[in-house]
């Protein structure tokens, strides 16, 4: 298991919900899949473990969409933070960006989610 790296979790969503997104706002998520590009530099383990857990305190974007979506998997990705945003710009080009701004506060990317109807 990696340490650090970059990673792709993946959310389901079984039924169309309206879910408040800290201070971004309330958006409607429709059923699907949801990939959420993040990173971690170190303990990257419990961070995806974090993001499995259902009932958490809500800090990050994610932690809003997780807290209603389960967690079905995650791909790790080795190298460095700034490969984050060059996943998210790839997925960017194969699905659809859902919450402008989501999990990308700290740096100058579109938003770090992605959706796709296929469960």
């Amino acid at each position: 298991m990696l340490a650090s790296g970059t990673y792709i979790a993946v959310f389901a969503l079984s039924r169309r919900r309206r879910i408040q997104v800290g201070r971004l706002g309330s958006f409607w998520f429709e059923p699907g899949l949801y990939l959420y590009v993040g990173s971690a530099q170190r303990n990257l383990s419990a961070r995806l473990a974090r993001h499995a857990r259902r009932v958490k305190p809500l800090r990050w974007h994610i932690d809003y969409l997780s807290a209603k979506a389960p967690t079905i998997g995650a791909m790790m990705v080795p190298g460095p933070r700034e490969r984050e945003c060059e996943l998210a710009g790839e997925l960017r080009h194969m699905y659809e960006l859902t919450v402008p701004g989501f999990g990308a506060s700290d740096c100058r990317c579109g938003g770090h989610l992605f959706y796709t109807r296929e469960l």
